[in-house]
């Protein structure tokens, strides 16, 4: 299968794979080979690539969609970084901000809640990707 993955930026991968994962609105989706045809929403999550060689890659995606036809698996999202690129402390200070922003309406509490849930996804998948190269 072709995955391709772009930001609003560049595009973060370009690759086959034999099975890949990720993370839905409403949970983790996995995708293998002459899945049916999908569209969904993207959350604030792990995206997993299963290469030919049976190595695995991931990714930290937020927000987005993600669509399935013919063996191509397309990701349109708002953010990418591979796990490498992770750092807990600057996870934990996104938080902080997330946390701290004001929330005095109904828009600014939905928008401070999702910034929050992004934040907090993003400092679990750091803290685990810190946890398995220690």
């Amino acid at each position: 299968m072709k995955i391709v993955g772009v930001t609003p930026e560049k595009t973060f991968v370009e690759q086959d794979a034999t099975f890949v994962v990720v993370p839905l609105y409403d949970g983790e989706y996995g995708i293998g080979l002459d899945h049916s045809p999908v569209v969904g929403r993207i959350g604030a999550g792990e995206m997993r690539l299963t290469l030919e060689d049976g190595s695995v890659e991931s990714w930290y995606v937020e927000g987005g969609f993600v669509e399935v036809v013919n063996n191509t698996i397309s990701l349109l999202v708002n953010r990418a970084c591979e796990t490498k690129s992770l750092n807990v402390d600057e996870a934990r200070k996104r938080l902080q901000e997330a946390l701290q922003r004001p929330s005095n309406s109904p828009e600014l509490i939905e928008m401070k809640a999702e910034a929050v849930e992004r934040a907090r996804a993003q400092l679990r998948f750091a803290q685990k990707f810190q946890t398995i190269k220690s």
